[in-house]
């Protein structure tokens, strides 16, 4: 199994008292969007929950304000509740003295409770032997930076029922500490855009950008491959909802929704 290679360090570096991005992290018209931002705002919760005792991360929600910089961000971690077996913690990112996004997180402490599932123990899926993604023609556009879907080894797989989906495997660590939380929202984030390529022609809208992301797993990743199999509803007055079922290669993990925000053409 490939990791994500350390020699090249994680994304996200913290300076003092500010956050910096690599380039890698920018959505397709610069700045840093969904995926990125969940991988920052959600990953340093992450991180301190393993030094704070928090348990694991089992949900998240992620409201999108504006994009944000690469450099330059300053986090706001708040604790809404601690002690017991449940922690919600909230984590604001600021830039150049704006809120720019907002994060939640439930975290859980676990208990052993007899007679249900554990760990699984055996692989259902392969995603190495799956095919690679290629980007459609009509979604390529050579002034467009891809710079987040350049971090990712992404496969394509079809289903009898003619459903797909698409797994995920990251290059570079978001963070110099484990994040696997993160790693899967990360990839979540971009399901609406799966939705579109996937029907093979660009909707009636000048764009599909997503204001909020939601994620709840039950249980860690195991390995370094995500599978997301996504669909969206989209309507005629400028709403749209994507909602995917996330996999590692072990098994069904868990579940993503975003609120997607249809652009006038």
């Amino acid at each position: 199994m490939n990791a994500p290679n350390p020699d090249l360090g994680p994304v996200f570096r913290r300076e003092g008292e500010v956050w910096r991005a690599l380039p890698e992290a920018q959505g397709p018209f610069g700045g840093m969007h969904g995926g990125a931002v969940a991988a920052l705002a959600v990953g340093e919760m992450e991180a301190m929950a393993e030094e704070k005792g928090w348990g694991a991360l089992v949900s998240a929600n992620l409201y999108l304000l504006r994009p944000l910089p690469l450099d330059g961000i300053s986090s706001r971690v708040t604790p809404v509740r601690e002690g017991g077996r449940v922690a919600v913690i909230e984590n604001e990112l600021w830039a150049g003295g704006k809120l720019q996004a907002k994060a939640s997180a439930c975290f859980q402490k676990p208990v052993g409770i007899d007679g249900l599932p554990g760990t699984p123990e055996s692989a259902v899926f392969a995603p190495d032997g799956f095919a690679k993604w290629e980007r459609p023609a009509p979604f390529r556009a050579s002034h467009v930076n891809q710079g987040f879907l350049d971090l990712c080894d992404i496969r394509d797989t079809a289903h009898e029922d003619g459903t797909r989906t698409k797994w995920f495997r990251l290059k570079r660590a978001f963070h110099d500490t484990p994040t696997p939380f993160s790693r899967v929202m990360a990839v979540a984030d971009v399901s609406t855009l799966f939705t579109v390529t996937d029907a093979g022609k660009r909707p009636n809208a000048a764009g599909w950008p997503n204001a909020d992301l939601a994620l709840h797993l039950a249980r860690d990743p195991i390995g370094e491959w995500i599978g997301v199999a996504q669909r969206g509803d989209w309507r005629g007055d400028g709403r749209g909802l994507t909602e995917s079922e996330i996999f590692d290669a072990y098994g069904r993990i868990g579940r993503s929704c975003q609120s997607a925000v249809l652009l006038a053409p």
